[in-house]
C-alpha cells in the first residue's frame, strides 16, 4: 500500500530552506485515510492525519501555528467540505501538534487525560518572548548566549505564534479506547508518559493505518521529554505488533518497519553507551557529545538524522531516570539551559540539518 500524493503548496524548499526529501501536502493513505506530510520533519514540521468517515471527518493533530493549519484545511477542502470535521484528536501536548485546536472550537477534541493536564506547559506567548530575546542573545558572546540566540532564533523563525489561543481538549481517555464516527472505528492507544507526559497513537484497523504521533520520528532524532525509556520502546514494539500497512510518524516521511526497528536501536544504543559514560563520571551534556562525535556513532544511520544534537535532552532524561536529581530551576529555565547546550553542540555539526540552525 503506497501513499499517493494528491496536492499541496508549490514550494521548492522546506520551512528551513532545506531540499525536501518528499513533497509537502495531502496524501491518500488508503480508502478513507489521509495525511498532511511536511518535509523534512524538523522542528514544527509535523504531520497531520485526516480520516473521512462517510460524511464526517476526524483530524489528528493541528500544527504549531494558524497559518500552516489553515493551509492544510485549504488543501483538504474537497474532503472536509462534504465531510465536515466532527472530531479532533491530539496525540500529545507539544505545540506543534495542538496549537491549531482553536480552529475547531466547538467540536469534540480528544486526548489522554495526561495530555490535557500537560496542555499549558509551554504557551505561544513564551515562544514569542523567546523569539524576541534571541535577537539580543545573538550579540552576547557570554556563556554561549550568542549560540543559543542563533539556534533558537532559527528554530522559531518559520512560525508565527500570534493570535493563538490555547484550546484544551474537551474529552479525555486513559489506556485504550475506541471511537466510532459514522461506523468508522478509530482505536486510541495511550503510550505515555514517553515522548511527553500524555502520548497517544491512533489506529484505524479497517484501513490498516496507524498515526503514531511523536512516539516515532522518521529521518529525525527522536526526543524524550518525559520518559521512561521503557515506555517509548514498548510503544515502538506495539507499532510493530499492530497490523498496520501504513505508519505515519509525527515527523518525517511515511515509515516502514525497518524505520521503527532503527529507532528502537537508537534508544538501546543511547541507553548502553550513555550509561557507560555516566559510570565514568561524565555529566549528561558531555556524555552526549562524546557519544555523538565518536567514530562508532558517526558510522551509524543515526548520525545522519535531522537535529542530532537532541541527544543532549535525551541524555538528561536518561540520567534523571537513572537517579540523578532533577534540576531545581523552574522547568522553563531548565529547558532553556538544555537548548543552550544543544546550541553549542549544534555549532560543532555544521553539516547537520536543518543547516540554518547549525551554522552562523
Amino acid at each position: 500500500m503506497t501513499p499517493v500524493f494528491l496536492k499541496g503548496p508549490d514550494r521548492n524548499t522546506t520551512r528551513y530552506g532545506e531540499t525536501p526529501r518528499f513533497r509537502e501536502g495531502l496524501y491518500r493513505l488508503a480508502g478513507r485515510t489521509y495525511a498532511w506530510m511536511v518535509p523534512n520533519g524538523s522542528w514544527g514540521e509535523a504531520n497531520f492525519g485526516l480520516v473521512d468517515c462517510r460524511g464526517k471527518s476526524v483530524i489528528i493533530d493541528t500544527g504549531w501555528d494558524l497559518t500552516y493549519a489553515r493551509e492544510f484545511l485549504g488543501f483538504a477542502a474537497d474532503i472536509v467540505g462534504p465531510s465536515p470535521v466532527d472530531s479532533v484528536i491530539n496525540t500529545h501536548a507539544d505545540g506543534d501538534h495542538c496549537w491549531g485546536n482553536q480552529l475547531f472550537a466547538g467540536r469534540r477534541i480528544i486526548a489522554t487525560h495526561a495530555c490535557i493536564r500537560h496542555m499549558h506547559h509551554v504557551t505561544p506567548g513564551s515562544l514569542r518572548a523567546l523569539a524576541q530575546a534571541t535577537r539580543v542573545m545573538k550579540a552576547l558572546p557570554v556563556a554561549g548566549l550568542d549560540r543559543l540566540g542563533h539556534y533558537a532564533g532559527a528554530m522559531l523563525a518559520p512560525y508565527d505564534f500570534r493570535g493563538i489561543r490555547l484550546t484544551t481538549p474537551n474529552q479525555g481517555f486513559s489506556g485504550e479506547t475506541t471511537i466510532a464516527v459514522n461506523g468508522v472505528e478509530l482505536t486510541l492507544i495511550e503510550t505515555g508518559p514517553a515522548h511527553t507526559e500524555g502520548d497517544a497513537m491512533v489506529h484505524v484497523p479497517s484501513e490498516r493505518v496507524l498515526y503514531a504521533g511523536d512516539i516515532l520520528f522518521t529521518g529525525g532524532t527522536p526526543v524524550m521529554w518525559a520518559g521512561p525509556l521503557a515506555n517509548i520502546i514498548a510503544a515502538l514494539r506495539r507499532i510493530l505488533a499492530l497490523d498496520a500497512q501504513v505508519i505515519v510518524p509525527g515527523h518525517g516521511p511515511v515509515a516502514t518497519r525497518p524505520d521503527v526497528e532503527l529507532q528502537i536501536a537508537y534508544w538501546q544504543t543511547l541507553e548502553d553507551e550513555l550509561h557507560k559514560r555516566r559510570r565514568q563520571g561524565m555529566p549528561p551534556a558531555r556524555a552526549a557529545a562524546d557519544l555523538l562525535l565518536s567514530p562508532s556513532f558517526q558510522a551509524t544511520a543515526f548520525a545522519r538524522w535531522d537535529s542530532p544534537e537532541r541527544i543532549i535532552r535525551n541524555a538528561h532524561a536518561l540520567y534523571e531516570e537513572w537517579g540523578d536529581p532533577p534540576s531545581r530551576l523552574p522547568v522553563a529555565l531548565t529547558r532553556l539551559g538544555t537548548l543552550r547546550e544543544q546550541a553549542s553542540l549544534a555549532m560543532r555539526l555544521p553539516m547537520a540539518t536543518p543547516r540554518c540552525m547549525h551554522r552562523r
